[in-house]
């Protein structure tokens, strides 16, 4: 048994290792596996707690899953591997942050992340980036280093986490140390990527100029199509013979992907230690998009006495990314190679770049600036705790441990002095830009822990904890910037400038929090289980520092029940109701600030303005409700069904919106308050299939969520709407992520005007964007339904799994479809080829784009459904083939097995939508809320689809 035991760790700890031996023990080792499992389970705080005590509703998923979808980042790798959890990444930028919501938004002001806890540490999670446009905290994380992740959701689970578990709780545990004969793994992995999902059919360089020619005639400029076309050559300078691929030049072919692990596992009884080195770089579409990781990491746990037991543990990151801008920027070269007309050479003759583009302000060439400007950021992270347990009794532990997060970014753009954004002054050259942004992010954490656990008779256990938690939040970032470079010159210095920054600018915030904690548990027989815990916690942004958070919970294991015990090896009914916080104020918020403008005691004094808190308003805590009812099985024998059903509602309550008021000389535009509420409600569950015999192994399963979110209140005072971003709003009994646009009617077939519904009714349509009412859609961003299907199956030493994900009921928007599907209105520029053989003629009166017009067809491009498109789509998110080489086939000393094995991620995308050209899972990080960014096209680079060969080797 030790010795099976021993393997399965291995497997565990290495990478798929565990197929070695699967062979001749399979049904054995699934048995044991399971066992495992189901004796030791960790909560909150590292509490320990029996299959009884677990009661709440959490997923958890193992370290082989992990690897599979190739991920940056810890976020990113749980797409579709938990039920209830959606996670999409900003954009495809290696490196860049992800949204990622645990039974909806929580917050429509605030936080919306779940908190995520690695060996006990909380660890800054979200976008770092303070002059980059993106970077995901979590993506200094090597994924290789964990052994599994449980994600918390309900009110029980969460409960003692306080303020910080509102949105949920992913807690991960890191690989540690295992007793007996070393041993070491090494994974060497490559491959290469292109674009996940793009339809975009732009006009070549022939049908760019005839459309710019149509759009002359329509609009009068022309007085045949013969003389637009002949205008719009000449207006383009085009030689009849160029056709540049703009796209094609922007991008890279195929960008690659390299990543290196080596990890040590050993020791004695007394002492274990595990250890691991990692590098990964990815490249990212654009040329000069890139994202490298250097990590190492070193665990031990020793054994001091029989009742004394240590442990420490360190985590070293260096992330450095370049990437490109996105949204609007013509720095951006996803966007700018878009726009550009085909008719234009991206070089002049002596080879130089082409600053005299068509459309783009003067001095700008996409090219260009991806060679010769640079947007980079270096990230240091150090995560490291250090802790003991002692046994005072034998049922009786106190536990301490105290950690550190410290991330240090260094951060810089800069701009060349011979064109774009760093030309400043048109055409005398010589000037460029240099921004530079510093960031230290520091947190410490410590807690301790009584925990008492004893069982009286044979009938009765008791498990209890008290504890105490005190952490810190420091953040201390400067800027600066210059200007004045040497034309010619790509030196990114301050010192090489004419005219370095005189006014750099610091600021300093620091959050402090402690929390008083207990936990009480109580099972009768392994029958009936009633747990609760309870946090009282202070917080310094609060005008009321203190805050009451609870979780309440029972189960009854049916499987105890002579009647259903033949049959279930689990079968649990469950039921929990807690109480989160959400602190969803920055650091000082809560304080009215004064600052002065101009001489303030001159005879003409400056303005006076404030910010913060509005004099007298005591803020506090969201409330976020919980309320979960669960049932989890698993039938017996080798061919098993298991699944998990849970039904839940979270009630967010105490929601901070800020209202507009007059200034009446106090300088204040609004008010923050804690007025809104909203829901969100649904089910998820998690229905899969086993089987195991000697030579093979089966398991499949499948998890489907819905969800629903409602804002239930926007204030006392009676508000309905408050637009929010130019295309979504807040509206009672509304989605927070709905659309808010005008109502496309089509095109009118007497004259290609464009038309709109005037109002929601749908009765009655307008030609003028000005009659036509915004209104709310139905349409929302925010997922109804996600559908996850994951197999895993052994045969021999052959491996294959997959996982397709599904995402339904949820809409995306174009932001910036008016420029290159504008009808007219931006002629010049580059334009889907759809717009010159579907847009409306006398001879095409029923076509689905209007009159096509140099200048605009009235106003045909304000926002509108027009640019909404349905984001339903399946996904092959993953897919691995590999073959397990054993040691007695490979007969090489020091060699325990080798895995060979090639992967796809995002191989295979169908979008339900036939129009929609961008990928489904769109979103931008370009406004405050998530539910503002959520569904956002805004010209970030696509999600890619990855080829990978790999390797994983035992010693």
């Amino acid at each position: 048994m030790n010795v099976k035991l021993r393997v399965l760790s291995a497997g565990a700890l290495f990478f798929l290792g565990q197929v070695a031996y699967a062979q001749s023990t399979k049904r054995d080792t699934a048995t044991k596996e399971t066992k495992i499992e189901e004796v030791v389970l960790t909560g909150a705080f590292g509490t320990k707690l029996t299959p009884e005590q677990s009661i709440g509703s959490t997923s958890t998923v193992k370290a082989a899953e992990l690897e599979k979808p190739a991920a940056i980042s810890i976020d990113n790798v749980l797409q579709g591997k938990v039920a209830g959890l959606y996670s999409s990444a900003s954009s495809g930028q290696p490196g860049a942050s992800t949204i990622t919501l645990i039974r909806g938004l929580t917050s429509l002001t605030g936080n919306n992340e779940p908190l995520y806890v690695i060996d006990g540490v909380a660890v800054q999670s979200g976008d770092i980036a303070g002059a980059l446009t993106s970077q995901n905290a979590l993506s200094l994380i090597n994924p290789s280093d964990i052994e599994d992740i449980q994600v918390l959701k309900d009110g029980v689970s969460t409960a003692l986490y306080g303020s910080r578990g509102a949105a949920g709780v992913v807690l991960i545990r890191t690989k540690s140390g295992k007793k007996g004969k070393s041993q070491i793994n090494f994974i060497s992995e490559i491959g290469g990527s292109s674009v996940a999902f793009e339809k975009f059919k732009m006009t070549n360089a022939y049908e760019n100029t005839k459309l710019f020619g149509l759009g002359l005639y329509n609009s009068g400029n022309a007085s045949s199509l013969q003389e637009g076309y002949d205008i719009a050559k000449s207006e383009f300078d085009w030689d009849g013979v160029t056709d540049t691929d703009w796209n094609k030049l922007a991008r890279r072919n195929t960008p690659s992907y390299n990543r290196y692990n080596f990890s040590y596992t050993g020791g004695t009884e007394n002492f274990k230690i595990f250890s691991s080195l990692g590098y990964l770089k990815q490249e990212g579409l654009a040329r000069n998009a890139d994202f490298q990781r250097y990590s190492g990491s070193l665990k031990g746990d020793w054994n001091a006495s029989d009742k004394l037991k240590m442990h420490f543990n360190i985590n070293l990151s260096r992330s450095i990314q370049t990437g490109a801008t996105d949204g609007s920027s013509y720095s951006n070269p996803i966007f700018s190679s878009r726009l550009l007309s085909p008719t234009q050479k991206p070089y002049n003759a002596d080879g130089s770049y082409n600053t005299n583009l068509y459309f783009l302000n003067p001095e700008f060439n996409p090219i260009g600036i991806e060679n010769e400007n640079i947007e980079k950021g270096t990230f240091d992270k150090v995560i490291s705790s250090v802790g003991a347990d002692y046994k005072i009794l034998p049922y009786l532990t106190f536990s301490t441990n105290f950690a550190i997060d410290n991330t240090q970014s260094r951060e810089m753009i800069y701009y060349n002095p011979d064109f774009g954004d760093g030309n400043f002054d048109g055409d005398v050259k010589g000037n460029g830009y240099l921004y530079g942004y510093n960031k230290n992010l520091f947190t410490w954490d410590w807690y301790s822990f009584l925990h008492f656990n004893k069982k009286f008779g044979e009938k009765h256990d008791v498990s209890a904890s008290i504890g105490i938690e005190s952490y810190v939040t420091e953040n201390n970032n400067s800027n600066w910037d210059a200007q004045g470079f040497p034309a010619g010159t790509r030196i990114p210095y301050a010192a090489v400038a004419a005219n370095p920054s005189s006014t750099p600018s610091s600021n300093f915030t620091r959050i402090t929090d402690v929390g008083y904690m207990g936990r009480f548990a109580y099972t009768y027989d392994k029958f009936v289980t009633l747990s609760g815990s309870f946090r009282r916690e202070g917080n310094s942004i609060f005008s009321d520092y203190w805050g009451n958070f609870y979780g309440v919970g029972a189960s009854v294991n049916l499987t105890n029940l002579n009647i259903l015990n033949n049959v279930f090896r689990n079968l649990v009914v469950r039921g929990s109701i807690g109480q989160n916080g959400n602190p969803s104020l920055t650091a000082y918020q809560k304080a009215a600030l004064y600052a002065y403008s101009g001489d303030y005691l001159a005879s003409n004094a400056g303005y006076i303005f404030q910010t913060g808190a509005y004099p007298g308003e005591r803020l506090k805590w969201e409330v976020s409700e919980k309320v979960n009812l669960g049932v989890d099985f698993s039938t017996k024998g080798n061919n098993n069904l298991y699944g998990t059903v849970d039904f839940f509602k979270n009630s967010n309550k105490d929601q901070l919106l800020s209202f507009p008021i007059p200034t009446s000389g106090s300088g204040f535009t609004g008010i923050t308050r804690n007025l809104g509420s909203t829901v969100s409600q649904g089910i998820e569950t998690t229905l899969g299939f086993r089987r195991n015999t000697e030579n093979f192994s089966f398991d499949t399963k499948f998890l489907y969520t819905y969800n629903e979110n409602v804002i239930k209140s926007l204030g006392a005072g009676g508000a309905t709407t408050i637009v929010r971003n130019g295309s979504k709003a807040w509206a009672v009994d509304h989605n927070p992520t709905e659309y808010y646009l005008r109502l496309w009617a089509g095109v009118d077939p007497k004259n290609g005007d464009p038309l709109w519904y005037t109002d929601e009714t749908r009765t009655a349509t307008t030609n003028s964007s000005s009659i036509a009412k915004q209104v709310f859609t139905g349409r929302s961003a925010l997922p109804k339904h996600m559908l996850n299907w994951q197999t895993d199956m052994e045969y021999k030493n052959f491996k294959l799994s997959f996982q397709f994900n599904f995402l339904g009921g949820y809409s995306v928007y174009d932001r910036w479809a008016f420029i290159y599907d504008g009808d007219g209105q931006y002629a010049n520029v580059n334009a889907f080829s759809d717009a010159l053989y579907n847009s409306w003629t006398p001879d095409n009166p029923n076509a689905t784009r209007p009159k096509y017009v140099f200048g605009g067809n009235r106003n045909s491009t304000a926002a509108s459904d027009r640019f909404l498109y349905d984001g339903d789509h399946i996904r092959l998110r993953q897919v691995e083939l590999g073959y397990k080489f054993t040691k007695n086939v490979l007969n090489i000393d020091g060699v325990n097995g080798i895995y060979v094995y090639v992967r796809g991620v995002n191989l295979w995308t169908y979008a339900f939508d036939k129009r929609l050209y961008f990928d489904p899972e769109a979103n931008s990080n370009a406004w405050t809320y998530t539910s503002e960014n959520m569904g956002i096209y805004d010209q970030t680079q696509p999600n890619m689809r990855q080829y990978i060969m790999g390797v994983s080797i035992d010693f």
